[in-house]
């Protein structure tokens, strides 16, 4: 058993490895109250998004106020969400976001390991920063 753990524990490394390459510094992605969630357990994921400092101090045009966020990922090594992604809904501004409506049912059914990171789009739809990816190891 513990030979198993330390293997997966590796391929979700290697997995964060990868997919590190794509983040940048703009913007960051947490999973509360951490990356192991019991079965019925509620967790949340954090945003953080902070002004380009090609915005700053005073830009040629007004830097964008809101984002909206695309969640993309994998389950288990497999690919579980659709190339286009799958949005959250609403809107955020510059600064920290929870993003809430997350929960291990009770009744199982959703074990794995998942990896998420989420694509920031700026008011004007363009792609503004891409997150870290961050694991989330459903029970």
């Amino acid at each position: 058993m513990k030979l198993k753990s330390i293997l997966a524990a590796a391929v979700l490394m290697s997995a964060l490895a990868t997919s590190e390459a794509r983040a940048d510094a703009y913007c960051s992605l947490n999973v509360n109250p951490g990356s192991y969630i019991p079965l019925g357990q509620v967790f949340t994921f954090t945003i953080n998004i902070t002004l380009r400092p090609e915005f700053s101090p005073l830009p040629a045009y007004w830097p964008p106020t809101s984002f909206t966020v695309v969640f993309q990922g994998s389950k288990n090594g497999v690919a579980d969400i659709p190339p286009s992604g799958e949005g959250y809904p609403g809107t955020f501004g510059y600064g920290t976001s929870v993003l809430t409506g997350y929960q291990n049912p009770p009744s199982g059914g959703l074990s794995g390991t998942y990896l998420r990171y989420a694509q920031i789009y700026d008011n004007g739809g363009r792609l503004y920063c891409v997150t870290n990816t961050v694991a989330a190891v459903l029970q």
